[in-house]
C-alpha cells in the first residue's frame, strides 16, 4: 500500500458542499470465455501504470457455475410501469454495460446481439453489432438491427426508445436506474424469463457485499468522504456521481460518505462547481479505469476538475482506480469491487 492517510477524516457539513444547482452447454461456456478474454484485453483490464501514490483496486468474481434457463413467454412489468410480454431472447439489444455484464453472469453473453459503441465490458465489446445512440442519431438504426428484445438501463433516457420498439413489434423493457444494484440484477433476470437465476446471482453478490461491510466496519473508516468522478457522465461530459450510480451504492454500502449524494446529485451529474468540490474536502477520489484512459492520465483528471487536486484527497494522492465493472456500471462484479475497496481503505492509516 503506497498511499497513507496523514490527515484526519473529518466530515464537513452539508452546507459546505457548494455544488452548483444544489451449441452444447460446454461449447457455449467456451465461447463465452473466449469472448470475455478477447474483450478484456481490448478493454485494457490489465493493471494500468498509475502515478506515484495512486492505487489500482480490483477484486475477483466468478460466475461460471451460473447458467440461466429462460422460460418463455414471460410477462413482466418494467421500470417504466409498462407490462411487456417477452417471447424471444435470442438477439438482445442492450443499452449499456450493466445489462451486458449481467447477461454474461447469467450465462447468456452469446444472446447479446448489439451493444453501444462505447462499451467497455467484455460482453458488450464481444457483441456482433454495435451502435451509436444519442439525440442526433435517434432510434432508426436500433430498430433496423433485427433484435428480438431491447433492454434499456435508464427510464428517462430509454423509456421513449422502448416504446418505439414496442410500436414496431419488438419487445422492449427498461430497468429502473434508481433502484438498488441488486434489484437491477433481479430485473434483468426476470426480463429474460429466469427470476430464480437472478436470485442465485444476487445471493452470490450479497455474500461478497456482506464480507466487504464487515471489513469496512472493522477498519473504522466510517468518516471517509469519497468523491467518484467520471469523464463520460451526463452527455459524455466530466461528471460527479450521485444517487442511482453503482459506485455510489458501493461507497454507501461500506459506510463511507458520498460527496455526490450529500449534494443531492442524481446519476452522473454535471451540476457541480469547482468551489463546491474544494469545500467538500473529499478524503478519497474514485474513478474507473476507462475514465483514467479517457483523461490520458493524471494531468487530464486535474484539468477536468481543477480544484480536486487541492482537496485532502488530491494533496495526499489518495486516488483509487477501479475496473469499470466494479465501479462504473451495474455489474455483478460490484460485490468483488466492494471487498477490494474495503481492503484498500483498511490499509490507509
Amino acid at each position: 500500500m503506497r498511499t497513507r492517510l496523514t490527515s484526519a477524516l473529518g466530515a464537513a457539513a452539508l452546507a459546505s458542499l457548494l455544488l452548483a444547482a444544489c451449441g452444447g452447454a460446454q461449447d457455449q461456456d467456451a465461447q463465452r470465455q473466449d469472448q470475455a478474454g478477447t474483450a478484456a484485453g481490448a478493454a485494457g483490464q490489465a493493471d494500468p501504470e498509475l502515478p506515484a501514490g495512486w492505487q489500482y483496486v480490483a477484486g475477483e468474481a466468478d460466475f461460471d457455475a451460473l447458467t440461466a434457463d429462460p422460460a418463455l413467454p414471460v410477462t413482466v412489468t418494467d421500470g417504466t410501469g409498462t407490462e411487456v410480454e417477452v417471447t424471444d431472447v435470442s438477439r438482445i439489444i442492450v443499452a449499456g454495460d450493466g445489462i451486458a455484464s449481467t447477461l454474461g453472469a447469467l450465462g447468456l453473453a452469446d444472446h447479446i446481439h448489439a451493444a453501444p459503441e462505447e462499451s467497455t465490458s467484455p460482453e458488450g465489446l464481444a457483441a456482433p453489432e454495435h451502435f451509436r445512440f444519442n439525440r442526433d442519431t435517434g432510434t432508426e438504426g436500433l430498430l433496423a438491427m433485427d433484435g428480438t428484445l431491447f433492454i434499456g438501463d435508464n427510464t428517462a433516457r430509454h423509456g421513449d426508445v422502448a416504446q418505439q420498439f414496442r410500436d414496431a413489434g419488438t419487445a422492449a423493457v427498461v430497468v429502473d436506474d434508481q433502484q438498488s444494484q441488486l434489484d437491477k440484477l433481479r430485473a434483468v433476470a426476470e426480463y429474460i424469463g429466469d427470476a430464480a437465476a437472478g436470485e442465485e446471482l444476487v445471493a452470490a453478490v450479497e455474500a461478497d457485499l456482506q464480507e466487504a461491510r464487515d471489513i469496512a466496519a472493522a477498519s473504522q473508516g466510517e468518516d471517509l468522504r469519497v468523491i467518484q468522478v467520471t469523464a463520460t457522465g451526463a452527455g459524455g461530459q466530466n461528471s460527479v456521481a450521485g444517487t442511482g450510480v453503482p459506485g455510489t451504492e458501493l461507497i454507501e454500502e461500506l459506510g463511507y460518505t458520498s460527496v455526490g449524494v450529500e449534494s443531492g446529485l442524481r446519476g452522473f451529474s454535471r451540476e457541480f462547481s469547482n468551489e463546491g468540490i474544494l469545500a467538500a474536502e473529499p478524503d478519497l477520489i474514485l474513478l474507473a479505469e476507462s475514465d483514467y484512459e479517457r483523461w490520458g492520465g493524471e494531468d487530464g483528471l486535474w484539468e477536468a476538475f481543477p480544484t480536486l487536486q487541492q482537496t485532502p484527497a488530491g494533496e495526499e494522492h489518495r486516488v483509487f482506480v477501479m475496473p469499470d465493472a466494479q465501479l462504473r456500471y451495474s455489474s455483478p462484479d460490484l460485490g468483488a469491487g466492494a471487498k477490494a475497496l474495503a481492503e484498500a481503505v483498511a490499509q490507509l492509516s
